[in-house]
């Protein structure tokens, strides 16, 4: 029993087995909706909805949490030695003293009511992102540079050893470069921020903080390819290879199933048909499958592959032949056959009446060879002759 109880506490955590670790409010965070980490000399800075965290890890799991409210939302962080950098929701950017926590505010003429998306600490100066600006400020001074700028913090790449993650449809996803498709984890989560710590990826999200490790992701992807689903010939289900047909009207009906290559709706079938030389190329849609009809007589190969609207093609092909009858060549042994049969029947026929006159004939010669002697028996007793052996 206690056997049984193990092999399916292995089957279920198998089966609930992530490679996400969440902290919320409920591990120690001021609040679960993260927007931005930083990396400090010691501690793990996160901005979240409701104040800033800082967070000493052992490993990948934080151990001692310390926090410091806002009234808005912490969206960007910038450790800088004893400061860290904080950009308030509409508020602009403050300087935090990591002694104290005491927030000083950073040009707030120019920033006060801006949203900042991200701040870099350069030489001597700040560089400060919004969404659609970028501001280059040196300290001491009062002029600053100010330039167009398109933010892609939302279009996030993180990338650990051979595994890339990216937002798709407002889902953190892993991403499969060679067929550029996506596939989606179990728990919906959408990354807002990184970094890289540990074995794994920590990352900034409105569900908390989340630890990504890359040894636990069981998704696996493989190679674009094609298979066939269903073959029908004139409406039966029908083995496609080397079929050989004949004379008449065939209905051929091909569908498939596709792997790495997205949904059906977004493939096309690609195909090539070869009879005698003439060869014809095609392209239809996925779902729609292929269908030949009114095939003249003849062999045909057909070879068949798959591509997607991002123009990947599966690795493999599929080929089938198949051949149908020469519509002359049937007539000619259709004939050849009844003939055969006429004559074989006729044969049968002779020696069949051969026989039976045969024995009809033999039986009639008994019958006149006995009558014959009775005949000559009646004669020698009319005149008293014998039989020379009687003598």
């Amino acid at each position: 029993m206690k056997s049984l109880i193990l092999l399916f506490s292995v089957l279920s955590f198998n089966v609930l087995a992530t490679p996400f670790t969440f902290y919320t409010s409920k591990s120690g965070l001021i609040d679960s909706d993260v927007h931005c980490i930083e990396r400090g000399e010691k501690f793990i800075w996160i901005g979240t909805n409701t104040g800033i965290n800082r967070l000493l890890f052992n490993g990948a799991k934080p151990v001692k949490f310390s926090k410091r409210g806002t009234s808005v939302s912490v969206t960007a962080l910038e450790n800088d030695g004893n400061f860290v950098w904080a950009g308030l929701k509409g508020k602009g950017v403050y300087k935090m003293i990591k002694k104290n926590y005491k927030l000083i505010g950073f040009r707030k003429d120019v920033l006060g009511d801006k949203e900042i998306k991200n701040i870099k600490r350069v030489e001597n100066g700040l560089v400060i992102l919004t969404k659609s600006q970028k501001f280059t400020f040196q300290f001491g001074k009062e002029k600053y540079k100010v330039d167009t700028y398109l933010n892609q913090k939302d279009n996030l790449t993180i990338q650990i050893n051979d595994k890339i993650l990216k937002n798709n449809n407002g889902s953190l996803s892993r991403y499969n470069p060679e067929t550029k498709s996506f596939r989606s984890f179990k728990s919906l989560i959408k990354a807002r921020d990184y970094l890289s710590w540990d074995k794994g990826v920590l990352i900034a999200t409105s569900r908390g903080l989340v630890y990504y490790n890359p040894d636990s992701d069981s998704i696996r992807f493989g190679s674009p390819k094609l298979e066939l689903s269903e073959f029908k010939l004139n409406n039966k289900d029908t083995i496609p290879n080397a079929l050989d047909l004949n004379w008449g009207q065939h209905t051929f009906n091909y569908s498939f199933k596709f792997e790495e290559l997205g949904v059906p709706s977004k493939i096309s079938l690609v195909y090539t048909l070869i009879n005698r030389g003439e060869r014809v190329e095609k392209k239809v849609p996925a779902i729609e499958g292929i269908e030949l009809r009114d095939l003249k007589y003849g062999t045909y190969d057909l070879e068949i592959m798959a591509e997607n609207d991002l123009g990947i093609v599966s690795k493999n092909k599929l080929r089938y032949r198949f051949s149908i009858a020469n519509p002359l060549r049937d007539s000619i042994w259709r004939y050849f056959i009844i003939i055969l049969s006429v004559i074989a029947w006729t044969i049968i026929v002779i020696l069949i009446v051969n026989v039976k006159f045969k024995k009809d004939r033999i039986i009639l010669e008994d019958a006149l060879l006995e009558k014959t002697n009775r005949l000559n028996q009646i004669e020698k007793s009319k005149y008293g002759l014998v039989d020379e052996d009687e003598i």
